[in-house]
């Protein structure tokens, strides 16, 4: 999976560089006894960095500096601490260097790569970070300050480190195939000015960069003959290992874990935490003594790598590549899906939650760019429709002519309604019922008022979460009652009706219930009276 950090502070950024990126106790299966790093992103490719990460390079970028010349391109203020008038020490936020996007392989995977030796494994997760890495450049967004809108500029540049141990616990290091990209604070605009990155993309860009890097994992695995099956948050894992094997070979989750139920702490934060609280003292080794230690672990739990790598070359041999020779139909079932499940509720989508759920769906059967070629078509042809842009939005927004088709029936619906029936109360009473109730604020009582005394069959109550809509409900569902009236309430999860039962004291059900329920009643009719059910047609 995909996790991004928060923002790395000019020097936590080259400290990390120094002793964590390119350290020595991460990665045993190194080039020429050093963890060089690569570049990759279109601004990389504009400044003509290409291959090993240079120091240098890497530091000025920190800094927001042209990686080549030197020059500031990002204006910031240094974090020097001030002491105010009164007595007060501030620290103004440093310049934020960037963010440490990590993508993280699944023990399994590791296992089978570093332990079973199967290099193409490591190929194949490289591809998948490499994918997902330039996936979540495309929704790059500029900072443009002040009350402005973000811009999109589809370009950043970021240093990726590939790591293949976990920190030692009790001196041993564990096999974890992981990779550190850090996203520096930088981006180009359309007019070849330098601006900051709005980090607001990245974060919202998050899922979906987590659903293509396992979609092309996935893929790729069952290609190399490895049976995969649907780990924690989706992750692909390989199966053939016991839950044994996994746990032991994961002593630094475990660790962490212990320190965080210790602490009664839970989060993301909590985690990061404990896991600086609990690091090990780095120890060095030569690739011989780690892989030898590696061996002597696995041997433990009857050398279970070697055997799934060699069970994959024979189902390989046996059974060939490229499983699904319905790849374009799959495509389509799995966007036709993601479309469905998401526009069930909502008539504006984002356009990555569409490919994430359809990634989903097709995980192990189809890689990112049939899915992407699959929508590309059918939003080409008028299928999904962009929507005019937000001032805060990060990526582009759809919907279908569906969803048009049934807004505008709706809207019509409701002019229909206009004037067309009696009010529940007279302004008077309303007014007074309205009054009456405490702890009600202005806003709320004017609506319960206009509720009551309205002559239209439709209407509509909107506000965010807490501002008092259950309230609200509840007090027009009592004068409701009061006036004769039956209240009953439909909702489209049982969630929301359970909420409508217990806080605004409403008879409720989903709406997919209610439907169900008058279909068996009509045909409980249509079997007590046959004359009653509908003809077929001719």
């Amino acid at each position: 999976m995909l996790t991004i950090s928060k923002p790395l502070s000019s020097a936590q950024a080259q400290t990390y560089h120094a002793k964590e990126f390119t350290s020595a106790e991460q990665n045993y299966w190194k080039q020429d006894d050093a963890v060089v790093g690569e570049w990759q992103g279109k601004l990389a490719e504009r400044f003509g960095l290409a291959g090993a990460v240079d120091a240098q390079h890497f530091a000025r970028l920190s800094e927001g500096q042209n990686p080549i010349t030197g020059e500031q391109l990002v204006r910031h203020r240094s974090g020097q601490s001030y002491t105010t008038v009164d007595g007060t020490t501030v620290k103004p936020v440093e310049h934020r260097a960037g963010w440490d996007a990590t993508f993280s392989a699944a023990k399994s995977v590791s296992l089978t790569a570093l332990v079973g030796g199967d290099e193409r494994v490591r190929e194949a997760y490289r591809h998948a970070v490499t994918t997902a890495l330039t996936e979540l450049e495309r929704y790059t967004q500029a900072r443009i300050g002040g009350n402005h809108a973000a811009e999109t500029t589809s370009r950043f540049i970021a240093a990726k480190f590939e790591h293949d141990t976990a920190r030692p616990v009790n001196g041993y290091a564990a096999p974890q195939l992981h990779t550190h990209a850090v996203v520096f604070n930088m981006t180009e605009r359309e007019d070849g000015s330098t601006r900051a990155i709005q980090p607001k993309s990245l974060f919202d860009s998050q899922q979906f960069a987590t659903a293509v890097y396992q979609a092309e994992l996935t893929y790729q695995l069952r290609n190399l003959g490895y049976e995969i099956e649907a780990g924690k948050r989706g992750a692909p894992e390989i199966k053939g290992y016991s839950q044994e094997y996994l746990d032991a070979s994961s002593p630094r989750r475990q660790q962490i874990e212990q320190a965080m139920a210790k602490s009664g702490f839970s989060g993301p934060e909590a985690a990061q935490i404990a896991a600086h609280n609990t690091r090990d003292r780095k120890q060095i080794h030569t690739p011989t003594e780690v892989m030898e230690a590696h061996r002597q672990f696995a041997a433990k739990f009857g050398n279970q790598a070697d055997r799934v790598v060699r069970e994959a070359h024979e189902r390989v041999h046996a059974q060939g590549q490229n499983r699904v020779p319905d790849a374009p139909a799959r495509a389509q079932e799995a966007v036709t899906y993601a479309k469905e499940r998401n526009f069930e509720r909502e008539a504006v989508i984002d356009q990555r939650d569409i490919m994430r759920d359809a990634l989903r769906r097709g995980m192990g059967d189809l890689t990112f760019t049939q899915v992407r070629d699959n929508f590309e078509h059918r939003r080409a042809i008028g299928e999904f429709q962009i929507v005019e842009a937000q001032k805060h939005d990060t990526g582009p927004r759809l919907t279908t002519p569906e969803t048009i088709a049934a807004e505008r029936a709706t809207v019509e619906h409701m002019q229909r309604g206009q004037n067309n029936v009696a009010p529940i109360m007279s302004e008077q009473r309303a007014a007074s019922h309205a009054a009456a109730i405490e702890f009600l604020n202005p806003a709320q009582r004017r609506a319960i008022e206009e509720i009551l005394t309205s002559r239209d069959k439709i209407h509509g109550l909107e506000g965010l979460a807490g501002v008092g809509k259950t309230t609200t409900l509840a007090a027009v569902r009592e004068a409701a009652q009061h006036n004769g009236y039956a209240v009953a309430g439909f909702a489209t999860t049982a969630r929301a009706a359970h909420q409508l039962r217990v806080a605004a004291g409403i008879s409720a059900d989903t709406l997919q219930a209610y439907l169900a329920m008058g279909t068996r009643e009509q045909a409980q009719t249509n079997r007590d009276d046959p004359a009653k059910s509908p003809p077929f047609p001719d």
